[in-house]
């Protein structure tokens, strides 16, 4: 199933180099031409270090642009004005929705959302759990992934006790 994304994660899992783990997890990544000026273009201007690894992904054809058509910009702005998220969200919801692929976001609200619409959905610390269930990381690597995630963005402290908790389990 391919993955839809709006710009935290990709900005997130780039910074700490595993934005391939998209591409090894789901295969491809779903991304609106918002997501890619707020995350690609605008880290461009900035100078990110990181976003190098997202505009190889659009080169080599693992993350795919794709344009909302009228109807889902229609949607993607209704969800805007009712609902307390921001465009690239909005977007990848409806992507989510309309091209029945799992979601990958972080703001809280936008997950609630996903819940009530019944959409598969994750986050960036999922992700990064996901890869060590399947192997891609090991657990010393999930252990410093999360502590990287801490540095870079809030993360309850009891998301990440749960987080290695499970992974203890998986371990044994």
């Amino acid at each position: 199933m391919p993955a839809v994304t709006n710009t935290s994660p990709v900005i997130l899992l780039a910074r700490i180099g595993r934005l391939r783990l998209l591409r090894e997890l789901y295969g491809s990544v779903l991304m609106s031409p918002y997501v890619k000026t707020e995350c690609i273009d605008k880290g461009r201007e900035v100078g990110a270090r990181d976003m190098p690894e997202a505009e190889s992904g659009i080169r080599e054809g693992w993350i795919q642009l794709v344009s909302l058509d009228k109807e889902e910009l229609r949607e993607a702005k209704r969800l805007l004005d009712e609902a307390r998220i921001g465009q690239g969200e909005a977007e990848a919801l409806i992507l989510s929705k309309r091209r029945r692929a799992l979601a990958v976001l972080d703001d809280k609200e936008a997950r609630a959302i996903a819940k009530g619409w019944n959409l598969q959905y994750t986050s960036t610390v999922m992700v990064l759990f996901e890869a060590f269930q399947t192997q891609l990381i090991s657990y010393d690597e999930l252990l410093e992934d999360l502590t990287k995630l801490t540095g870079i963005m809030w993360i309850s402290t009891d998301v990440i006790t749960e987080m290695i908790r499970r992974a203890k389990e998986v371990k044994r």
